[in-house]
C-alpha cells in the first residue's frame, strides 16, 4: 500500500516560536513512526519547512497514493470560510487548495493561535500498563503487524476526505493544546491491554480531543476552545499496543 504523511511547518515569526513548531512537528513525526501510529517507514513521512506554495504543491501532488494525512502547524485564520494558512514570510494561502493525490486522506490544522507560553510536554512513551484484579498479558505489536492492521482497515473504508481544526471558526487555538491532547490521547489510546488489535477511527478520536482541548484551554487560559471537523469517517489514526 502506497502511504505517507506530509508535516508542514507554516512561518515562524520568533526562533522561540521556531523551535516549538519544529518540535511539534517533531511529535508529529515519532507518533506515526511508532506502532501506535501505523508503523510509518522514515520514507513515507514527509517534512517540509516554510516552503513556497509552489514547492508544498509539486510535492503533494507528486504521487498518487492510496492513504495521506497532511499536518499542517503554524499560524492560521478563517476568511470567507476558507480557512489561510501562513505558509512563509511571504505567501498566505488557503489549505483547502492543497491536498493528495489520494481518495482516503486526512487534513490536520494546528493553526489560528497564539504565540505558546510554554512548551506542553506530549508523553510519546511506550509505557507497560496497569492491570487490575490480574489481567492477560499479551505481548506489543510489532511494526510489521501494526502496519498491516492499519492497512487492512484502510482497504475497509470509504473514499472521503476529513478535516481536523485545532478550533472553530472565530477562536484561537491556544499553545499547541488540541495537538497535545490529540497525540496524548491516541498514545493513551493504544496503550490500553483490553484493546486488542483495535483500530482508533480519527472521527472517534476528534470526541475524544474536544472536550479535553476545551477544559484545558477554559482552565488554563479562560477562552473557549472547540475542535471540531468536516467529513465523517472512519479512517485509522492508531492502532492498538496489543
Amino acid at each position: 500500500m502506497n502511504r505517507k504523511v506530509y508535516i508542514i511547518k507554516g512561518y515562524s515569526k520568533t526562533e522561540r516560536e521556531r523551535t516549538i513548531d519544529r518540535q511539534f512537528c517533531e511529535w508529529f513525526s515519532e507518533f506515526f513512526k511508532s506502532t501506535a501510529g501505523g508503523g510509518y517507514y522514515i520514507n513515507e513521512i514527509e517534512y517540509m519547512d516554510e516552503p513556497t506554495h509552489i514547492e508544498l504543491k509539486e510535492k503533494l501532488s507528486s504521487e498518487k497514493l492510496d492513504y495521506g494525512i497532511i499536518v499542517y502547524i503554524g499560524h492560521g485564520a478563517n476568511q470567507n470560510d476558507n480557512q489561510l494558512f501562513e505558509l512563509n514570510e511571504n505567501e498566505i494561502v488557503k489549505a483547502g487548495q492543497f491536498i493528495l493525490n489520494c481518495d482516503k486522506q486526512i487534513i490536520i490544522l494546528e493553526s489560528c493561535r497564539v504565540l505558546a507560553q510554554s512548551v506542553p510536554i506530549v508523553d510519546l512513551a511506550d509505557k507497560i500498563p496497569a492491570f487490575e484484579n490480574g489481567g492477560i498479558f499479551r505481548n506489543p505489536l510489532t511494526i510489521e503487524e501494526s502496519r498491516e492492521i492499519y492497512e487492512s482497515h484502510i482497504k475497509r473504508c470509504q473514499n472521503g476526505l476529513m478535516v481536523c481544526y485545532a478550533c472553530k471558526l472565530g477562536e484561537e487555538a491556544y499553545n499547541f493544546i488540541f495537538s497535545k491532547m490529540f497525540l496524548q490521547h491516541a498514545m493513551n489510546w493504544h496503550l490500553d491491554s483490553s484493546r486488542h488489535c483495535a483500530i482508533l477511527p480519527a472521527d472517534e478520536l476528534m470526541r475524544l480531543v474536544l472536550p479535553s482541548t476545551f477544559v484545558k484551554a477554559s482552565d488554563e487560559f479562560g477562552v473557549n476552545q472547540w475542535p471540531v471537523s468536516d467529513g465523517s469517517t472512519n479512517f485509522p489514526i492508531a492502532v492498538s499496543k496489543f
